[in-house]
């Protein structure tokens, strides 16, 4: 990124993100698309854009190394004709670094708590999907579950010369690497997705919605006339707020260097959702449904809060059969949280961490492998229409490309323009820089309050953003369990890290 894109520390930023996206693309999402919501972005130079297609780098070949398997945690359901797909793959795999691939597919309603179990039980896993949405990375490290990537990556110039440096400083931890990002779009640009069918049939003003009240007689025409239609997926905080950058979930005020906790002040928003929830905005088993797939494949949500990206209406044009608008509400900026929204990590327990780091390698650079575990076969999982334009088949095999690595390998979908990875590439390059992107905080001296914090937030957000229940009793018993968690402690310690940060790295 050129250092006259960068913040001054007197500069707010002017950006919306809504806490529950990230997502990828991240992402008031959808089940399988929490926090990126779609597959495509980078950060690196338009050269570095275009894959290997040996996917080789310096590895040896693959007749110098003996047989492994490598384990893939993912999350995502399991696709039709996954074995089919993963057969196939594991030709080229075997091929290029003598290795074979087997993936655990969890569905993205278990993950946490599956990949929490695995972690805890020692089982010996290669290779994982983790974020700072999902998947906690930030807690996995702290943890000791993942290799430090530095030295390996080193051996694989084609993986990274994907990144600018500020990028995989946005990853690092104590100074040190513990996954690659998964290369998509690199901005938090988000907004709202609609039912495009029901907008043009109501004759919805979209450029009218400058705050979420805005939105409460557009989800009441939807109710009023649609019954059979959920107006809202679920809520999401601050969408349309300007924040400033975050640290551990504390917001950080980079003119003032305060810390504080943002969650804390958001009652009028809050008391919003507990309105729209009264109205029966939101899916009547908000508060236990895990899984939006479903509803949204059988066209029974008219929006929900998204991480927006160039093509994405065409995307999910693709994934669920009907079309979609977007509408954006926000500033693009690149920060710590949209970089490590999609990340893949090698596990401590791997007994082939080498191998796994060339299998990352190999899915990065090699287009025919990349849209293979994306797409599924030709002939049978989608019909090709040129070079680089794909038409899937319906109800058969696909995974989000984000889910895996570079998703500038991917083919284009219907509606998605020929020059979708170079408008990407743009936005990534003209987006605003966080000025906090490459400070790393050190959890050690707050390690146990911020467990207990973030349960505490585990606890009380939905409630919150899905007005479950009265806000201000529900801020009341959340701010003094806070409180009991060591919320004081831990924004001291963050504070003291930030000051001491600013003073060795003026803007």
């Amino acid at each position: 990124m050129q250092a006259n894109k960068r913040f001054k520390w007197t500069t707010l930023l002017a950006l919306a993100i809504g806490i529950c996206l990230l997502v990828a693309g991240c992402s008031g999402n959808n089940g399988s698309n929490n926090g990126s919501n779609g597959s495509n972005g980078s950060p690196g130079s338009s050269e570095s854009q275009q894959p290997s297609q040996s996917g080789a780098d310096s590895s040896p070949a693959a007749s110098e190394l003996k047989p492994v398997k490598l384990v893939w945690y993912m999350r995502t359901a399991e696709p039709t004709n996954a074995d089919k797909v993963l057969a196939k793959a594991n030709e080229i795999i075997q091929k290029e670094i003598n290795a074979t691939l087997e993936m655990k597919w969890v569905e993205p309603g278990d993950y946490v708590q599956k990949m929490q179990l695995v972690m805890s039980s020692g089982e010996a896993y290669d290779l994982a999907f983790t974020s700072s949405w999902s998947n906690n990375y930030f807690d996995n490290v702290s943890r000791g579950a993942y290799v430090p990537l530095d030295d390996l990556l080193e051996q694989y110039p084609d993986t990274k010369s994907l990144f600018q440096p500020g990028i995989l400083d946005a990853v690092r931890v104590g100074g040190k690497l513990y996954a690659i990002p998964n290369n998509q779009t690199m901005t938090n640009y988000v907004g709202f997705v609609f039912m495009k069918s029901l907008v043009d049939k109501y004759g919805i003003d979209l450029s009218t919605v400058k705050s979420g009240t805005d939105l409460t007689p557009i989800f009441q025409k939807i109710k009023d006339n649609e019954p059979d239609i959920i107006p809202l997926q679920t809520g999401a905080s601050f969408v349309f707020d300007p924040v400033v950058s975050t640290v551990e979930g504390f917001a950080v005020n980079t003119d003032t260097g305060e810390v504080y906790d943002r969650e804390a002040q958001n009652l009028d928003e809050y008391k919003l959702f507990k309105e729209w929830n009264e109205k029966g905005f939101f899916p009547p088993d908000v508060a236990t449904l895990k899984d939006f797939e479903p509803l949204l494949k059988a066209g029974q949500i008219f929006s929900f809060s998204a991480r927006m990206k160039p093509g994405n209406a065409a995307e999910m044009l693709g994934k669920y059969g009907y079309e979609w608008v977007d509408y954006p509400v926000s500033t693009p900026v690149i920060n710590r949280d949209a970089v490590t929204a999609g990340l893949t990590a090698i596990s401590a327990t791997s007994p082939n961490p080498d191998r796994a780091m060339m299998l990352i390698n190999l899915v990065n650079t090699n287009k025919e492998l990349f849209n293979l575990l994306t797409y599924g076969i030709e002939g049978e999982d989608y019909t090709k229409v040129s070079d680089n334009h794909i038409e899937k088949i319906d109800g058969t095999y696909r995974v989000s490309g984000w889910l895996l690595g570079n998703v500038f390998n991917n083919y284009l979908l219907p509606g998605q323009p020929d020059d979708l990875w170079e408008q990407t590439q743009k936005a990534n390059d003209s987006a605003l820089i966080d000025p906090l992107i490459s400070f790393s905080f050190d959890r050690t001296p707050v390690e146990n309050e911020i467990a207990l914090i973030n349960s505490t937030r585990t606890q009380f957000s939905p409630i919150l953003s899905n007005g479950l229940d009265d806000p201000e009793k529900i801020l009341k018993q959340r701010d003094e369990k806070m409180a009991a968690s060591g919320r004081d402690k831990v924004i001291a310690e963050i504070k003291k890290q930030l000051d001491a940060w600013r003073a060795s790295n003026p803007q």
